[in-house]
């Protein structure tokens, strides 16, 4: 896989982006050049070696490395599996990098027998020992070249992999993954690698260099943007994308900038309970941006009078506050100004959860995270000399401010602590803040992270101040408002989902017009004194909206539980199954009061045991509310809560105990909260499908999995736009926007979510949270659909493009622009296939799946696609099934035998040949041609004896010609060909750059018994085989799959 010289384009951005780089610090050293001679990794190793004896000549005692001393550090270097590891050591003693237990060879001035050795401190950003070198053109021993690598104290910490203007990034990105493919980036010293940047001249982005070669997301591929203000007025403007390659080295590559990205601004996530989340990441522009201008405030340097103070942070929920919020207290509770970081949750039920996240995320941080349990320990913590963040609850702090004022202590007041308040605009409602900000006000300074700021707009009723001032607002409570990321600029960049928005009249209305015939009545007689068509054109000419309200008014219009909720449940149990994509993803409905909550909850069970037979898939629907205590008028008998225990315990096999203090309701509380996160009963049958709630979870619960919130209540503002984000959580491309079903006053609804999207978002008609109306999505799967037909009229003749290049381009686009429209519009809460709406059937488009199954075998399944069809097996119309076995089944049927043999007349074959063809037109193209090969060979001429089964005389059939293969390939290439059948066997088609026991394959090869143009060459031999072995195992896994 080696690169052809760059041509003159190429080089000529080359030299230009270095020559832009070295505007800002980093140096372009001539032997790193590999444009003027060959420069490969060893000529970095060897200048990191002499940058690691410059940056401890001390503990050296000035006598540098010997090859010895510098061989045992590279032992230790090739043991670093991958960059998430190399991550962990970079930051392993106070976010100083090191290598420890280095033995040192006898000499006359070295008193030291082991020493450690320090690769880098983060803190020393442009400046103390760290040094800035640019590697250009850096070829490796696999025959691959990197375009360009920083260099910090000489580690490879930023890759950068260019390409011209006429290319795409795809390319770039692309070109990493191949290089990862190829093992660059595992045990070896370029498993330092810690970012990793793709650019043309008109655009660039980066990413975290990924642990894994399936960790290369295309999502987690991000722009660097600025925050831009009104010259005039500093209003927001939202986040400008730079382009230019030279703007971002300014902003984003310079010196320190880069170096803060793998340092300050890089995070370790060491999920205790999840190794999947176990990785590092690098913070985006908005999230850094925001840490910024937190550290600006509490040091007062954002304004003339150097005057520290406190502030907000607005980030529209989804985008990562946690992070921004955990890398700031981290920030700050480094820093000598400040005693201590308080990180306040406002609910006791998450507060276990974001202290486990800060936990998991300051592993290799220089500061202890403390979830405290009791008011003495919290107060124990906060006096305590030893820095760190205390992660605690507003109701905790505000019992131990109680106490402390009772006491008359004020031992605390007086030291300087930095409050970070979570989900700010909930404290902004409450008595409990306040308290806190007077006992602190002295020396400490708040700053709070909101995805809903409360603005004079949510008419919050406040508390009035000392100074007779209504505390009713974020901005009055905390400061000015410090960063802002709203909605849709977290959708335009990609980071949170849009919305698509429903509203669904139950029944209780007929229509819109039937509701004005009514309206006319009651106001013709309550206003005599008016002329009945003066009325009737009044009435008529009211909007929707304001007819649903007037028959709200007027009574004509209202929701009686006893008829409604059976109603929603049918509704919701109708398309259950397809909203939640077979229960891969799960639901959330909402509902005013714990009353119906309950009733909700029971006419779930009765339905259910009504609509759904035993065997059949059925959603598993759990309640959870606020448990209250014996004086809550609101409070649930015990019966309630044993009944719903007792549900619980019979799909998860968890027992919970009514007022136990260890297995009792918060211990239930905790359960789902971890459970619902985990998706639905298609993934796991202990899973929850739907949860019904009132207000828990509705705001900072965090669930990808998450995809439909139904809703039958009013919300408005703050908690509509926080009640909708439970479901905007990006995931992937069977998740393209988060569904919303209401079922109360569909035109009212309406008119809330707008009023609660110009306030959050930019709002009307422009703005990007609602995703595009279903008939818009079907109109668009249409032109898709007719473009995809231009492509290749009849998907069945598939194989008249097959070596057709630029058509097989033309057609591929065209589907996967198809399949990826598709797979939005299955998403909708009201699709069903519509052949003329589509302008296709169900049928026709499996065809073309199945064209694009055997014209491209070997490419993974396009996004969007939501088809999942069982290798081998095909629906077509109705319940119809053809697959192997069916074909087989139909063999059984069709054959009979003569002379001990099996037999079959022509008009049998001709039936069983269409069935075969048409699983080719399906996508299985390989497994007919063997079928009928096998048919051809074996059954026609008289092969197979009459008591022979069919499906196990394929198999062995099938079996025998991939044993001749494995012997023909093992001879080529000199290798074991029983160890290549094992690898063959584990091999799996769904990580096609991942070949088991390769290690142990690798050293059967003999190059003696090589039959290839390798032969007698091991290193050679070698090379070329990590380069065929993949695709030759993939081809012989399709082909007998």
């Amino acid at each position: 896989m080696g690169r052809i010289n760059k041509d003159a384009s190429e080089r000529h951005f080359q030299d230009e982006f270095v020559k832009e780089l070295t505007k800002y610090r980093w140096q372009a050293p001539d032997k790193l050049n590999g444009n003027l001679h060959k420069v490969t990794v060893q000529d970095l190793i060897d200048n990191w070696r002499s940058e690691l004896n410059r940056i401890n000549a001390d503990v050296l005692e000035g006598v540098a490395l010997t090859d010895s001393e510098f061989e045992q550090v590279l032992s230790k270097v090739n043991q670093i599996s991958n960059s998430y590891e190399a991550a962990k050591i970079l930051s392993i003693e106070g976010s100083t990098g090191k290598i420890d237990g280095i033995y040192r060879d006898a000499h006359p001035e070295v008193t030291r027998k082991q020493i450690t050795l320090t690769i880098l401190k983060k803190a020393q950003v442009s400046g103390g020992d760290s040094s800035y070198q640019i590697a250009r053109e850096v070829s490796t021993s696999n025959g691959n070249r990197f375009d360009l690598v920083l260099l910090i104290n000489g580690l490879p910490l930023i890759n950068i992999e260019q390409k011209r203007s006429d290319k795409s990034l795809d390319e770039a990105f692309g070109q990493f993954k191949r290089y990862y493919a190829d093992g660059e980036y595992t045990n070896n010293f370029m498993a330092f690698s810690q970012m990793m940047v793709v650019t043309t001249d008109i655009e660039t982005r980066y990413f975290a260099t990924p642990k894994s070669i399936n960790d290369f997301n295309p999502a987690f591929v991000f722009h660097w943007s600025v925050t831009q203000k009104g010259q005039e007025n500093g209003k927001h403007l939202g986040q400008r994308v730079l382009t230019d390659y030279r703007e971002v080295i300014e902003h984003f590559l310079m010196v320190p900038m880069a170096h803060q990205m793998v340092g300050d601004y890089l995070i370790i996530d060491e999920d205790p309970d999840n190794e999947e989340n176990r990785r590092h990441m690098l913070m985006r522009p908005y999230q850094v941006y925001a840490l910024q201008a937190v550290e600006k405030a509490a040091f007062g340097w954002d304004n003339p009078d150097k005057i520290p103070h406190g502030g907000f942070v607005w980030h529209t929920t989804g985008s990562g506050k946690t992070i921004t919020s955990f890398k700031t207290a981290q920030f700050l509770a480094t820093r000598t100004e400040f005693d201590k970081v308080v990180f306040l949750l406002d609910r006791r039920d998450l507060d276990e959860q974001t202290s486990k996240a800060f936990k998991a995320y300051s592993v290799y941080e220089s500061v202890d995270v403390d979830g405290t349990k009791s008011t003495y320990q919290l107060r124990k913590q906060l006096t305590s000399p030893k820095s760190g963040i205390v992660v605690t609850t507003t109701f905790k702090l505000n019992i131990l401010v109680n106490e402390l004022l009772e006491a008359q202590d004020h031992q605390l007041s007086d030291k300087k602590i930095v409050f970070i308040i979570d989900e700010a605009h909930r404290t902004t409602m409450g008595d409990m803040m306040g308290t806190i900000k007077d006992y602190f006000f002295k020396n400490s300074l708040f700053f709070g992270f909101t995805g809903t700021p409360l603005f004079d707009e949510n008419k919050v009723k406040g508390k009035i101040n000392e100074c007779s001032e209504v505390i009713n607002t974020t901005e009055k409570l905390f400061g000015p408002l410090l960063h802002q990321y709203t909605i849709d600029e977290a959708i335009a960049d990609g980071n949170v989902l849009g919305f698509h928005v429903d509203y669904i009249n139950t029944g209780e209305f007929r229509s819109y017009e039937d509701l004005r015939e009514q309206l006319i009545e009651i106001l013709v007689a309550r206003y005599t004194n008016k002329g009945q068509r003066d009325i009737e054109r009044q009435v008529q000419q009211w909007t929707e909206l304001e007819v649903e309200k007037n028959a709200a008014k007027e009574g004509l219009l209202f929701y009686q539980d006893k008829y409604h909720i059976p109603k929603v449940v049918e509704e919701i149990l109708a398309g259950w199954e397809s909203q939640s994509q077979q229960g891969e993803f799960n639901a959330i409905l909402t509902v005013a009061y714990k009353e119906r909550v309950i009733n909700y909850y029971r006419e779930f069970k009765k339905q259910i045991a009504e609509r759904f037979q035993e065997g059949d898939a059925k959603p598993n629907v759990v309640m959870t509310f606020s448990f209250g205590n014996e004086n809550d008028p609101e409070n649930v008998a015990n019966e309630v809560v044993e009944e719903m225990f007792e549900d619980y315990a019979g799909i998860t096999g968890i027992k919970f105990l009514v007022g136990d203090k260890v297995r009792g309701e918060n211990a239930y509380f905790e359960d789902i909260t971890s459970r619902a996160k985990r998706g639905g009963s298609g993934r796991n049958p202990k899973n929850i499908d739907i949860l019904i709630v009132a207000d828990q979870l509705l705001t900072g619960y965090d669930a990808k999995r998450l995809n439909t919130l139904y809703v039958d209540r009013a919300l408005e503002l703050q908690g509509l736009i926080q009640a909708y984000s439970r479901t905007n959580r990006v995931f992937g491309s069977a998740k393209e926007f988060g569904t919303i079903i209401n079922f109360q006053f569909p035109r009212i609804t309406e008119s809330l979510v707008n009023n609660a999207l110009r306030l959050y978002g930019s709002g009307g008609k422009n703005s990007r949270v609602l995703v595009k109306k279903y008939s818009d999505a079907v109109i668009e799967l249409a032109d898709k659909f007719a473009y995809l037909k231009a492509e290749l009229k009849d998907p069945t003749n598939w194989a008249s493009i097959k070596d057709d290049e630029e058509k097989k381009v033309l057609f591929k686009k065209a589907f996967i622009d198809a399949a990826t429209q598709l797979g939005k519009v299955k998403q909708y809460y009201e699709f069903s296939w519509d052949d003329e709406a589509f302008g296709m059937t169900e049928h026709t488009w499996l065809q073309y799946v199945g064209a694009y199954k055997n014209l491209f075998p070997k490419e993974p399944k396009p996004p969007g696609i939501i088809i999942d069809n069982i290798v081998g097996k095909t629906k077509i119309q109705g319940t119809q099934v053809i697959d192997a076995q069916s074909i087989f089944t139909l063999i059984d049927k069709q054959t009979s035998s003569k002379d001990g043999v099996l037999v079959i007349n022509d008009n049998n074959l001709i039936l069983i040949l269409e069935q075969i063809q048409e699983l080719s037109n399906l996508g299985e193209n390989e497994l007919a041609e063997s079928l009928k090969t096998f048919i051809n060979e074996e059954l026609v001429p008289g092969h197979l004896s009459a008591d022979t089964d069919f499906d196990t005389a394929f198999n062995a059939w099938q079996e025998n010609r991939q044993k001749n293969l494995v012997e023909e390939f093992a001879s080529e290439w000199g290798l074991d060909s029983q160890l290549l059948t094992k690898s063959l066997k584990a091999y799996d088609l769904k990580k096609p750059d991942e070949i088991p026991f390769r290690e142990d394959l690798v050293k059967t090869l003999d190059a003696s018994k090589a039959t290839n143009q390798f032969a007698g060459n091991k290193l050679k031999l070698n090379m070329e085989l990590n380069k065929v072995l993949p695709s030759w195992m993939q081809e012989v896994k399709m082909k007998y799959k």
